[in-house]
């Protein structure tokens, strides 16, 4: 499990920084593809998993690796919503802004609330091993009127390099497609951690 003590915006290994300095955003940069994605304190649970190759989890096919976790994140999340959680097991679909933002994609094992993508997953694999990485969106907490920092109005749309055009259709991309769990931090890793347990 880990923990956000500042905003950072995590980009793919293929992507380049915006204007993410400038907003007193850190930019960080993780090994595996994929798109931006924007942490925030407490505005998400991330939890990294780590399978041997001798692991009976263990996987060779990336589009089957991440299920066991997307079938654990669900059944974490829906102890939160009323609304059906869905496990994309299919191949990474992803256009132009899916492949910008994590969030207005969806990959193996990323799971869904009435279609809207609520958990992302990479993967970062090896002959030995598989690194997959996960993060829940949460609602912002109650009672949080004004934002406490610069990052908190912000998305990671407003922090990578697009005109103001394209950072608008972004933006209403993002909003069709992602959504947030109204939980607390410790509430949503209380119901994952619960569910790994009972898992196995």
């Amino acid at each position: 499990m880990c923990t956000v003590e500042g905003p950072g915006l995590v980009l793919g290994s293929t992507q380049k920084a915006g204007a993410a300095a400038g907003a007193g955003v850190e930019v960080l940069r993780r090994r595996s593809g994929g798109g931006a994605v924007l942490l925030r304190p407490g505005r998400q649970v991330w939890a990294d998993f780590f399978v041997a190759s001798t692991d009976p989890l263990w996987h060779d096919d990336v589009t089957l690796a991440a299920d066991w976790v997307g079938r654990l994140w669900a059944s974490a999340v829906a102890r939160f919503t009323t609304a059906v959680c869905s496990v994309h097991t299919g191949r990474l679909v992803a256009d132009r802004w899916g492949r910008l933002v994590c969030f207005a994609g969806m990959g193996p094992g990323e799971v869904s609330v009435n279609g809207r993508k609520v958990v992302g997953v990479s993967q970062r694999r090896s002959r030995d091993r598989v690194r997959i990485q996960t993060a829940a969106r949460l609602q912002p907490a109650d009672g949080q009127a004004a934002p406490s920092s610069a990052a908190d109005g912000l998305d990671e749309l407003d922090l990578l390099d697009l005109s103001a055009a394209e950072r608008a259709e972004g933006q209403t991309v993002l909003a069709s497609r992602s959504t947030s769990i109204a939980a607390t931090e410790a509430e949503l890793t209380e119901s994952l951690l619960r569910g790994l347990q009972h898992s196995g």
